[in-house]
């Protein structure tokens, strides 16, 4: 085996974990780690002004020395604030910056001149972020927004909403480094110090071994604000994502799936997956216009069905009816919405009056805001849903849904493909959005939070690899310790509420809109000062060590 000696220098005046945690990833990076402690003279300089105890520096040597990872610890010798001179003496391979520390321009000639490869971002244990604004047409207005609100730009709360106060809609804050809107790295104080992109390639230690080699996050989590419905849709599986990425990078910007969650923040209403059959059927059999655009071998087709219960001839029925009226002529069309939306929801039989008479109320609004659109019908295929604040959604691969109206917190694995079929002005895949969807009529897909602590739950399905969420509602006055995941990083952000978070020897203010990443396996504390509402995102156990499915039932007994 050959042998790679890195350097890591500091002062560790006092050594405490966050130093630790960097020299064991220091050590990590080679066989051999020796440390440089800056000397007393670099030491009183750096400390003028500044209360504390200040150690000797054969003491602070003694004390790196006795880590197990630590294989030599000595004083640096130069006379100026950099460790440039005994970088030279010792010659390693690799020398090491942790935190957000960089090499100084002296100790980075040393380094170019004698070939040593500078490693930086080791020992990161938290990155504060800016998320990304999205002003999409169908977000909210300023004043109304959950969005506007955590990017510091409206006063809001969730109980009384302000009047509206600006014209342009705030849509959605993006969380992550995806490319189309990446998160920047931010201090304390609020300056800009970088892309989470360039960051993250830079330090990939932050997202732990298995992650690192990417250097890029699996999951984005987002704030949607919905004012205006949002298109009929679906995310396509990792082969179909694959294969358009490949043939149209144009419309569909990469190659990755895209399963995501939706926590309702306030009140939601969104369509998702195909309705019960025997519902379906009613609509269809009440509904002239509807059952013009889907024919009548699909209305022969639902009713069959009906008959026999058999799942294969419900799937086969819902995919000839839907394929059927999406692709009846736009002329058509033009001539049946306004014929339908003319009219008061008809009875429908079996006892679905009611569930007819709310989805002609979405029409009618939608027809208000996308005009004749095709879209329409597809209102009368998909499950409605009313959502109230902490209930979540769950939009697998393949599945059509829309969004209606409301705010949520939105988690999915990192991609931002679309294939839309309606509500909207953009591109319409029509002929890809009929081949790909599952046409599996039933209740509509949702996840039940799971208690894991005091006022603490858990968001998390046996098919989600890449993400899973937590919130957290902190009483003003508690505190709790927590490692949200011991092998990958972890995205967070602050509903509302005031705290403190902790790690190490550094204390973060916590209020709303603030957005963090912490490093894999960081411990942190987070003290409520006021009321504390928080959720944050990392990747399940399993993604990480996927265990046999037997235990991947026993992990997710209600998935």
């Amino acid at each position: 085996m050959s042998k790679t000696v890195v350097v890591a220098s500091g002062y560790f005046n006092p050594l405490h974990f966050g130093h630790v945690s960097f020299l064991q990833k220091a050590k990590d990076a080679g066989t051999h780690l020796i440390v440089i402690v800056n000397n007393d003279a670099q030491a009183e300089r750096r400390r003028v002004g500044l209360p504390g105890i200040s150690m000797p520096a054969r003491d602070r040597v003694r004390l790196v020395r006795s880590l197990a990872c630590v294989d030599a610890a000595m004083e640096a010798v130069d006379e100026d604030d950099s460790v440039a001179d005994t970088l030279r003496m010792l010659h390693p391979d690799l020398f090491a910056n942790g935190g957000k520390q960089v090499a100084t321009e002296k100790e980075a000639a040393v380094c170019a001149e004698l070939g040593i490869t500078l490693l930086v971002g080791l020992g990161i244990e938290m990155l504060l972020l800016q998320p990304f604004t999205q002003h999409y047409e169908w977000g909210k207005k300023r004043g109304e927004s959950a969005v506007a609100l955590l990017a510091g730009e409206s006063e809001w709360s969730p109980g009384s909403l302000s009047s509206p106060n600006g014209s342009r809609p705030y849509a959605e804050l993006w969380m992550g480094d995806h490319p189309s809107g990446p998160s920047k790295v931010r201090t304390p104080n609020g300056a800009m110090t970088g892309c989470l992109i360039s960051t993250l390639k830079r330090s990939p230690s932050v997202l732990g071994e298995k992650l690192a080699q990417d250097g890029t996050l699996p999951f984005l989590m987002k704030v949607l604000s919905i004012e205006k419905a949002l298109s009929i849709q679906a995310h396509p599986d990792r082969e179909l994502a694959a294969r358009l990425h490949r043939d149209r990078p144009d419309v569909y910007k990469d190659a990755n799936h895209k399963p995501e969650i939706a926590i309702a923040l306030t009140a939601f209403e969104a369509l998702c997956g195909f309705r019960q059959v025997s519902e379906l059927h009613a609509f269809v059999v009440a509904v002239p216009e509807l059952r013009s655009a889907v024919g009548e071998a699909a209305v022969a087709a639902l009713q069959g069905a009906v008959t026999s219960g058999e799942l294969a001839e419900e799937e086969a029925a819902i995919r000839l009816a839907y394929c059927t009226m999406m692709r009846t002529p736009e002329a058509e069309i033009e001539r049946l919405v306004p014929e339908m939306v003319a009219q008061d929801a008809p009875e429908a039989e079996n006892g679905h009056s009611a569930a007819l008479a709310k989805a002609y109320n979405i029409v009618k609004k939608c027809n208000k805001q996308f005009g004749n659109d095709i879209g329409l019908f597809s209102i009368f295929f998909l499950n409605y849903v009313e959502m109230s604040v902490g209930d979540c959604l769950y939009m697998a691969q393949n599945i059509p849904h829309a969004y209606l109206s409301g705010d949520i917190v939105e988690c999915m694995a990192c991609s931002d493909n679309v294939v839309r079929g309606g509500l909207t002005p953009k591109y319409k895949d029509i002929d890809v959005l009929c081949e790909m969807l599952v046409y599996k009529g039933g209740l509509p897909p949702c996840i039940a939070p799971c208690p894991v602590g005091d006022m603490t739950w858990l968001y998390a399905h046996k098919d989600l690899e890449e993400f899973q969420v937590t919130k957290m509602l902190l009483l003003a006055g508690k505190a709790r310790r927590f490692c949200f995941s011991a092998q990958g990083p972890t995205l967070g952000f602050v509903f509302s509420g005031a705290g403190l978070l902790k790690i190490s020897d550094e204390t973060t203010k916590l209020v709303a809109g603030v957005v963090f990443l912490l490093s894999a396996g960081v411990d942190c504390d987070v003290i409520a000062v006021d009321d504390l509402h928080c959720y944050v995102a990392c990747c399940p156990p399993q993604y990480f060590n996927p265990p046999a499915r037997k235990d991947l039932m026993k992990a997710f007994p209600h998935a």
